[in-house]
C-alpha cells in the first residue's frame, strides 16, 4: 500500500523536470504527454485531443475550455484546478487522476471511466455524465448543481458535502457511498440504490426518492420532511437517530438498536479504497525516484535562501546591503531582482509539481502540505523583502 502511494507521489514530481510552455504545436504535445511531462499553466482551450493517451502527465491550471478529450485514455495524471469548461471527455478513461479543485462546468462526461480518480472541490455544476462510472472516487465537497447523471455509478465513493441541489440520477447506483452533509435538494433521485449509503445529517429538500432503495442506509440526523415519493417500506430497512426528521406518519429504528448499523470504521476502511493502482516498469520507478531528489533538493535550495534574503532584511535594518552568495558569485540590491526571479522559478516549479495532489497514506500527506507550507513561505519571504526593498528606494 505505502508503495503505491510513494509511486502516485513521485509522478508528480516526474513533471517538474519535464519543463513549463504555454503553447505546444499538436504533434509536440502528443509527444509531451505520452512519456508524462508538465505543461502548467498552458492554454489548450478548444485543442482536439481525442483519442489522446496521457500516463502520470502534469497539467496543474492547464486551460482546456471546449477540448474535445472524446475516448482519451488518462491515468495517474495531475490536473490540480485545471480548467475544463464544456470539454468534452464522452467515453473517456480517467482513472486515478487528480481533478481536484477543477472547473468542469457544463463538461460532457458521458460513459467515463473514472475509477479512482480525485474530483474534490471540483466544480461539476451542469455536467452531463449519463452512464458514468465513478467507483472509488473522492467527490468530497464537489459542486454538481444540475448535473445529468442518469444510470451513473458512484459506488464506494466519498461525496461528503457535496452539493447535488437539483441533479438529475434516475436509476444511479451510490451503494455505500459517503454522503456525510451532502445537499440533495430538488435533486431527482428515484430508483437510485442507496444500499449500504452513509446518508446522515443530508439536507434532502424537496428530493423526489420515489423507489429509492435505502437498504442498510443511515439517515441519522438526514432532513426527509419535503421530500417527494417516501414510504414507510423504503424505510424499514434503513436505520436513523432522534434527530433524523421524517414526513408525518412515516417512522425509522435507531441505528444503535441494529446490529449491521454497527460495523466500526476499521472494519469498512479495507473495504471502502479510493485509489487506484497502476504498475510501474523497473526502470520507471529509478527515473521517478531521481526526478524527485531533484525535486526535492531544487526546492529546497530555493527555500533556504530565501530565508537568508529575510533574515538580513531583518536584523541588518539597511535593506541595501543584502548580500547573497551563490555558486561563487555575491549579489546586492542592484542586481538582487535576477537572483529573485530565479529563485521564484525554483519555487513555482516545485509548487506546480505538487498543486492539488492528494495522496491516501497520511504520512506522505502531511509531509506534502508541509511542504506546501514551506514552499508558501519561501515565496512570501522573497516577496516581503521585495517590498522593503521598494521602500527603501522610495526614502
Amino acid at each position: 500500500m505505502i508503495k503505491r502511494h510513494l509511486c502516485t507521489l513521485f509522478l508528480s514530481f516526474t513533471a517538474m523536470v519535464g519543463g513549463t510552455a504555454t503553447a505546444y504545436a499538436t504533434e509536440d504535445l502528443l509527444r509531451l504527454i505520452g512519456f508524462g511531462g508538465v505543461c502548467a499553466d498552458c492554454d489548450l482551450s478548444g485543442k482536439d485531443l481525442s483519442g489522446v493517451a496521457m500516463r502520470g502527465a502534469s497539467f496543474p491550471r492547464a486551460n482546456f475550455t471546449g477540448a474535445n478529450l472524446t475516448e482519451a485514455k488518462i491515468t495517474g495524471a495531475n490536473f490540480g484546478r485545471a480548467i475544463f469548461e464544456r470539454a468534452d471527455f464522452s467515453e473517456a478513461i480517467l482513472q486515478g487522476s487528480n481533478f481536484a479543485r477543477c472547473d468542469l462546468t457544463g463538461a460532457k462526461m458521458d460513459d467515463v471511466d473514472a475509477k479512482g480518480v480525485n474530483l474534490a472541490y471540483a466544480t461539476l455544476n451542469g455536467v452531463q455524465a449519463a452512464d458514468a462510472e465513478f467507483l472509488n472516487s473522492n467527490l468530497s465537497h464537489a459542486s454538481l448543481i444540475g448535473a445529468k447523471l442518469p444510470d451513473s455509478v458512484f459506488d464506494h465513493s466519498n461525496l461528503s458535502y457535496a452539493d447535488l441541489s437539483g441533479a438529475e440520477m434516475p436509476d444511479a447506483s451510490m451503494r455505500r457511498v459517503h454522503l456525510v452533509k451532502a445537499r440533495l435538494d430538488g435533486a431527482n433521485l428515484t430508483n437510485v440504490d442507496f444500499e449500504g449509503a452513509n446518508l446522515s445529517n443530508i439536507e434532502f429538500g424537496h428530493a423526489d426518492i420515489n423507489e429509492a432503495n435505502l437498504s442498510m442506509a443511515n439517515l441519522s440526523g438526514a432532513k426527509l420532511t419535503k421530500v417527494s415519493g417516501l414510504k414507510q417500506d423504503q424505510l424499514d430497512d434503513a436505520c436513523g437517530s432522534a434527530s433524523t426528521e421524517l414526513p408525518r406518519k412515516l417512522s425509522i429504528q435507531l441505528c444503535k438498536d441494529v446490529n449491521w448499523a454497527q460495523r466500526t470504521y476499521s472494519e469498512r476502511k479495507d473495504e471502502d479504497d479510493y485509489s487506484f493502482t497502476f504498475d510501474l516498469s523497473d526502470d520507471d520507478r529509478r527515473k521517478i525516484a531521481d526526478a524527485a531528489k531533484k525535486a526535492a533538493k531544487e526546492s529546497s535550495y530555493a527555500i533556504q535562501k530565501a530565508r537568508i534574503a529575510l533574515i538580513g532584511a531583518l536584523n541588518n535594518g539597511e535593506v541595501s546591503k543584502i548580500v547573497i552568495e551563490r555558486d561563487g558569485q555575491t549579489f546586492s540590491w542592484p542586481n538582487f531582482d535576477d537572483v529573485r526571479s530565479e529563485e521564484q522559478r525554483a519555487i513555482q516549479r516545485a509548487q506546480r509539481a505538487i498543486d492539488g495532489l492528494h495522496v491516501q497514506n497520511k504520512r506522505a500527506q502531511r509531509a506534502l502540505d508541509m511542504a506546501v507550507r514551506s514552499l508558501a513561505k519561501a515565496q512570501d519571504a522573497l516577496q516581503s523583502a521585495d517590498k522593503e526593498k521598494e521602500l527603501a528606494g522610495k526614502n
